[in-house]
């Protein structure tokens, strides 16, 4: 009886052993992205950014999205912009790097459409992140957008894991501090504009850039302009108007311009009696 019951409890040992390195080896071979999403090595990961709520139409946009690619691995093959062609794109050390401007083919995004999509393979089981960064979007006026609402989907293997949720945005040093994208990257995905978080509407940035403080002291010069910052060190500009303070109608001042005018008209004057002077 002793060896039936010893030959059991090995049994159990053993099976137990297997149970627990197949555990330890399906989590080793799983990859969560963004906190929700679960994948598998050699998975198919395709991340879907949209675009809706825009007041008007894009004329030019600078922005990039990072991954790591000690986990995830792509191509320009693979990424994808079905409203726009000739867009620049550039993969650096796990930036994708995307510029386009175009005056006279404008992008309408009144309604929600994609903007892009991109593909990636999963390398290896662990955490990671997929976030966006907007460096520059402007539009008719050559300002940036006020009114916006982005959102995206993360689809594992063509199955949607995450959907219509905003995105996550690059919160790196060298990306927050080397861009002026604090007032068009709100972790709501919307613009100051047509955010719900009107008084309150936190951004990633770093309230200590060189670039913000900058801006802080330009305002002291001029007017039309607003400068806001809540707890989160969120920064709000209005640069549709950049009118200095001595001049409110802008360009150079009309007191200068009489002054010169008259001396200029003096000299012509003073030159013509010398003329006829002389003639005489």
């Amino acid at each position: 009886m002793k060896k039936v019951f010893s030959i059991l409890t090995a049994t159990c040992v053993i099976l137990s052993l297997f149970a627990i390195s197949g555990v330890c080896a399906h989590g080793a071979d799983e990859l969560t992205v963004n906190s929700k999403a679960k994948a598998k090595v050699g998975d198919r990961v395709k991340y879907v950014l949209y675009l809706a709520d825009t007041e008007e139409e894009i004329e030019g946009f600078q922005m990039e999205l990072n991954y790591d690619p000690e986990f995830l691995e792509t191509d320009s093959e693979k990424i994808n912009f079905p409203e726009t062609d000739a867009v620049v794109k550039n993969i650096v050390n796990g930036e994708v790097l995307m510029n386009w401007t175009n005056v006279f083919n404008k992008l309408n995004f009144s309604t929600k459409k994609e903007f892009f999509d991109i593909e990636f393979t999963v390398k290896k089981g662990g955490e990671t992140e997929i976030s966006k960064f907007v460096k520059e979007i402007y539009g008719d006026d050559m300002t940036y957008l006020k009114s916006y609402t982005w959102t995206y989907d993360l689809k594992i293997n063509d199955e949607p894991v995450i959907e219509n949720e905003p995105p996550v945005i690059t919160s790196k040093d060298e990306v927050v501090k080397a861009n002026q994208g604090a007032y068009i990257n709100f972790l709501d995905g919307k613009g100051e504009k047509n955010s719900p978080l009107k008084d309150d509407h936190p951004a990633v940035t770093d309230p200590d850039s060189a670039l913000l403080k900058n801006r802080d002291s330009a305002a002291e010069n001029h007017v039309g302009e607003t400068f806001t910052a809540n707890q989160y060190g969120t920064y709000i500009q209005d640069v549709t108007r950049y009118v200095d303070k001595d001049n409110p109608q802008g360009g150079f001042p009309v007191w200068i311009i009489g002054i010169i005018s008259v001396v200029v008209i003096a000299g012509f004057v003073v030159g013509a009696i010398v003329i006829s002077k002389k003639k005489h």
